[in-house]
């Protein structure tokens, strides 16, 4: 509704303080962090799942056609220079912030650590496809049936 209305939303705490990265899931509720804490109790984490699932296989899928069109480009272009390096590692987390991106928003994130940078920037230079942004919208409406 604020597209028409040419209002550009912000979404601050986009990744709802960790819960919509893809990091902390209910087979891995700690985040692989050394000090095995988990973040979120595993009903909370059990309610995202679907949503979590859907994270991995796109992360999956998305490094595989960035992959294909970085060497499309590096083939095309290669007469004129090399194309800009854009990031093929894909991560749930870039998936989250590139999904509040297609859905018309500017994530306001906060960024603590180098890493964390890092994987933010590793957002720009690819997006989702329109069918990708629609299995994420029925994964989340999913999570909200679970709530």
């Amino acid at each position: 509704s604020c597209k028409p209305e040419g209002v550009i939303p912000f979404a601050s705490n986009p990744l709802d303080n960790g819960l919509a990265t893809g990091i902390y899931t209910s087979s891995n509720p700690s985040g692989s962090e050394a000090d095995g804490r988990f973040q979120y109790p595993l009903k909370v984490l059990d309610k995202w799942a679907e949503l979590h699932s859907v994270q991995e296989a796109l992360a999956v899928r998305v490094k595989t056609r960035v992959q294909r069109t970085s060497m499309e480009d590096r083939e095309f272009r290669g007469y004129r220079g090399p194309p800009p390096k854009i990031n093929t590692d894909i991560t749930t987390t870039q998936i989250a912030m590139n999904y509040i991106v297609a859905k018309g928003c500017v994530p306001v994130v906060s960024i603590a650590t180098p890493k964390q940078a890092e994987e933010l920037i590793g957002c720009m230079g690819w997006s989702l496809t329109d069918e990708e942004v629609q299995e994420l919208d029925n994964a989340a409406d999913l999570c909200e049936m679970n709530g």
